[in-house]
């Protein structure tokens, strides 16, 4: 029935199977664990308020970038960009306080004026960030040319390799002289998840470089990356299911041939087999060979290999809603880096600081500010952790006491923080493993180290046939990172001819798909009567363009409210081709907005049922 399964619906899934099914027209089944599509870029709401549990920003995202012209085309340029050049990043240190910003020249000034008498080596840093974004992207090329071009990139990476593959530390200690503009300077190790002792300077400074040109948040919120390019995969008659965990990727004469799924969209788990010529794994390395292919033999090499090169880090997350707007105490929507030292490798006096609630550092954001958002306020505030959790009877007591310094931590940078805090919740490096199978909550994959970088690419080929790897540990990090490797996978699975292929569509025009049936499980809906039951309680029927089959008391549908924004509403009753459906309207949301202004006759897509809550 599919051409190609994806397994994982992160960025590097998603912009594998959207340029196969764009490029070449095939048919692609992305598979999802989570209930909500995009990975480590899906957003949760509560109460009408929304956070981005993995985007802060995205660089390099300027019209006409590379990363910009593949959105265009995955998203038919339905996938719009937020310019945050009015937004002001800060690091906060003992005694210095100095503004980032989205100019990298003006940031260069900055730092200049703190530390003149360093002024040479922070023009070096800064030329050899840019050197280094040069070499990860010859690293990154291996991976989408064909096999015998690969080693004419290795070769033109040597001439600044020994740069690259150098620690972030051993770079700044041989070039700096002033603690205090190392601890500057090694700051942006949080966007990366390695400290500076163990990080490769390439990936260091090809994030430094990465921002250079200013930085972007996805219009609409993160979850918009996801939703506008599920559309081209749909359109060529492939389909993002979630609510799907695979268990095993299903291996005929050493070649694999599909894969084995827990499909959880019901009250009751049901196995189904999914097979197709074409398997990509997006999960990670970790995942689908220790878990997903754990008895085939190739799996013991990469495990090893794994081994050599160590465990990545992971974190805590505590996800807040604001009183009021951010802008009452001066933010402007700007990421705060707090550290109460100059040590970014101390990870022993980060981790007991954290545990015993008074963190030494953090990261504050404030999603909503970047969103412009006028009516539900947020923020977050990440801090990265190697503590290992459990969850016993102190749990809970521990994600309160970690939430309560974090926010006190923040609060010291931005008086009056605290009092703004309505509601907040804590994720953890379990909450991370629980939704996207990362060993350890890892959520940057296969550490950055020089190591890394020493041995054999993981992908996108594999040494099984019919089996190609995407995402961040087949390229390099972040938004743009995944994106390339889904770029790599797609460009080897359509063979030599790959890249050719990509850069002529890249070229064209964006076609706009017109309507189609849709997958299974999502149904054309018409709009048939609406009645408002209470002040903020409106019941709507839809009728579906096919029966929606079998239900249980308890489950939901998922609307389209409008351009690529979808709510969950429970089922008030099926009969056929209707359904009921009810809507509060109370947290003024797009949902409540679709619910209370649409007439009868308004079409929409809507997928159901979904949910494992049931009457029993």
């Amino acid at each position: 029935m599919y051409d190609v399964i994806v397994i994982g619906s992160g960025i590097g899934g998603l912009s594998a199977a959207g340029l196969l099914a764009k490029v070449a027209g095939k048919k692609v089944l992305v598979l999802e664990k989570h209930s909500e599509p995009g990975g480590q870029t899906h957003t949760f709401r509560r109460d009408g308020a929304h956070w981005n549990v993995g985007v802060h920003y995205v660089g390099d995202m300027e019209q006409g970038s590379t990363a910009r012209r593949y959105f265009d085309y995955l998203s038919d340029g339905h996938l719009r960009w937020n310019n945050l050049s009015n937004v002001s990043d800060r690091l906060v240190f003992p005694g210095i306080d100095v503004e980032v910003g989205s100019n990298q020249q003006e940031y260069r000034d900055r730092l200049v004026r703190l530390f003149p008498e360093e002024t040479r080596a922070i023009d070096r840093y800064f030329r050899d960030a840019h050197r280094m974004q040069s070499w990860l992207s010859l690293y990154v090329a291996q991976g989408m040319v064909p096999k015998v071009m690969a080693p004419v990139l290795r070769l033109l990476g040597k001439a600044t390799g020994s740069t690259a593959l150098s620690t972030t530390k051993e770079y700044l200690d041989r070039n700096v002289r002033s603690p205090q503009l190392k601890a500057i300077l090694a700051a942006a190790w949080g966007d990366y998840g390695v400290v500076p002792s163990k990080s490769a300077f390439a990936v260091h400074g090809m994030i430094v470089a990465h921002s250079a040109r200013g930085t972007w948040f996805p219009d609409g919120g993160s979850a918009m990356i996801a939703r506008t390019l599920e559309q081209g995969i749909e359109a060529a008659g492939g389909a993002v299911q979630v609510c799907q965990e695979v268990t095993e990727i299903l291996i005929d004469d050493g070649r694999a041939v599909g894969v084995s799924v827990l499909d959880n969209r019901g009250p009751v788990p049901v196995t189904r087999e999914y097979r197709a010529e074409t398997v990509i794994s997006n999960i990670g390395v970790e995942p689908t060979f220790g878990q997903l292919l754990a008895h085939q033999p190739q799996s013991v090499k990469v495990m090893e290999q794994l081994q050599r090169i160590g465990t990545g880090i992971s974190g805590v997350m505590v996800y807040i809603k604001l009183k009021d707007d951010p802008t009452v105490l001066g933010i402007d929507g700007g990421n705060i880096l707090i550290n109460t030292g100059f040590d970014h490798d101390d990870q022993a006096r980060a981790r007991a600081g954290l545990l015993s609630g008074q963190p030494t550092s953090a990261m504050v954001c404030f999603p909503s500010a970047k969103l412009r958002e006028t009516t539900h306020h947020t923020a977050e505030i990440l801090v990265f952790t190697d503590a290992v959790f459990h969850r016993n009877d102190d749990y809970p007591a521990l994600k309160e006491r970690m939430a309560r310094g974090l926010i006190d931590l923040a609060d010291s940078v931005v008086p009056g923080f605290a009092d703004l805090v309505d509601y907040y919740e804590v994720g953890t490096p379990l909450t991370v493993e629980k939704y996207t199978s990362h060993p350890h909550g890892a959520f940057y994959g296969v550490p950055v180290t020089p190591q890394r970088f020493k041995e054999k690419p993981f992908g996108p080929r594999t040494e099984i046939p019919g089996l190609y790897l995407s995402g961040q540990d087949v390229s390099s990090l972040g938004v743009v990172g995944a994106l390339m490797g889904g770029v790599a996978a797609a460009s080897q699975v359509l063979g030599a001819r790959g890249v050719s292929m990509i850069n002529h569509a890249l070229n064209k025009p964006p076609k706009h798909p017109q309507q189609q049936r849709l997958p299974e499980h999502k149904y054309h809906a018409t709009l048939t009567a609406k009645k408002q039951l209470m002040d903020s309680v409106w019941q709507l029927d839809f009728e579906l363009d096919r029966d929606a089959g079998d239900w249980t008391a308890g489950q939901y549908a998922r609307l389209c409210v409008g351009g690529f924004y979808w709510r969950d509403y429970s089922i008030a009753g099926i009969s056929g081709r209707v359904v009921r459906l009810l809507v509060s309207t109370r947290t003024g949301g797009h949902g409540s907005r679709f619910a209370s202004t649409s007439t009868v006759g308004t079409s929409t897509p809507i997928e159901l049922p979904l949910g494992s809550f049931c009457l029993t």
